[in-house]
């Protein structure tokens, strides 16, 4: 635990000046009660890995657990692991990201080398309550540029993944924070209103640090179609989403729901400030909270966007 209080500490700080979004503040959750620890030698295995990892080795950020090896090409140094937090415990050695941050796939290089310039010199901040934030800000602000750019050019030759099943309800399992997205209890039942919330479908393996987890965000009646049409038609004040994604949602398409909601919130609070974040501002400052949900709603459940369509994006005059 040593090495992750560090950070927790640090992000105790930073977290004290920040001004949760109220009205999306279930967009936002945190780390949930404190559960009975796990023995730290206890041994933790996955199906179809030939990895042992314990749970002492699970909570050390500076070592991120590569289940999977096979599965992805030699990652760098700083991805496997790092003194501050290597890339890849957060986000995954696979670079699909989770619930609580950025899938990394299949991103131009530059483009992840300025997103995380931006959080070390803090023009990219979180527009809530958000550890992982504070955990992006310790690691960018201790990783070396020749690092940061083998692990970005690592990232963006992978093939970007769906991120959730995206689902409408009414009515959800009970939702209870944990861990930065949701853990449901099956029996009991809740509304789901205004909001979407996210989380495994198996808790165990979130935990484990599962780079095949399975998600599932659950999102408001009707709200996919009414997105649908914000995000390829627009209205009078709002441009549609194509106009800069392409038809293909490049960058966007299949990202995680509610990571979509919080990024479209710190474009909207002037957060998020890094290179390129002008024109989404001016997008976000016209959308209400429905309208972030309808269109992260959709967007999720689009397929993936293929590195091909980013490539063919980017050459666009």
């Amino acid at each position: 635990m040593q090495k992750r209080s560090g950070l927790l500490v640090l992000a105790a700080i930073m977290l004290i000046a920040a001004a949760p979004v109220a009205s999306l503040d279930w967009a936002f959750p945190g780390p949930g009660a404190q559960t009975a620890p796990i023995p730290a030698a206890r041994i933790h295995r996955l199906p179809g890995s030939a990895k042992r990892f314990t749970e002492a080795a699970l909570d050390d950020m500076t070592h991120a657990p590569d289940w999977y090896p096979d599965e992805h090409p030699r990652a760098p140094r700083a991805v496997l692991r790092h003194k501050v937090g290597a890339c890849g415990y957060c986000h995954l050695v696979s670079g699909a990201g989770r619930t609580e941050n950025a899938q990394l796939r299949g991103l131009p290089v530059r483009y992840i080398e300025e997103q995380v310039q931006a959080f070390a010199s803090g023009a990219r901040r979180s527009a809530g309550s958000d550890n992982p934030t504070a955990y992006m800000v310790a690691a960018a602000s201790a990783v070396s540029p020749a690092e940061l750019h083998a692990a970005a050019v690592y990232f963006a030759g992978l093939e970007p993944v769906r991120h959730a099943s995206v689902v409408e309800a009414t009515t959800i399992p009970r939702a209870v924070p944990a861990d930065f997205l949701y853990r449901f209890d099956t029996g009991a039942r809740e509304p789901l209103g205004h909001r979407i919330i996210e989380g495994p479908t198996v808790a165990a393996q979130h935990h484990l640090r599962d780079p095949h987890e399975r998600t599932i965000a659950y999102v408001p009646a009707g709200s996919i179609a009414r997105g649908a049409r914000l995000a390829n038609h627009g209205t009078a004040t709002v441009p549609a989403c194509t106009t800069c994604h392409t038809t293909h949602f490049v960058g966007i398409g299949g990202a995680s729901p509610s990571y979509i909601v919080r990024q479209l919130a710190g474009f909207r609070a002037h957060t998020r400030n890094d290179p390129g974040a002008a024109p989404m501002q001016a997008v976000a400052a016209t959308l209400s909270d429905d309208q972030m949900i309808d269109l992260a709603a959709y967007i999720g459940s689009r397929p993936a966007w293929t590195r091909a369509q980013m490539a063919a994006a980017l050459a666009q005059p």
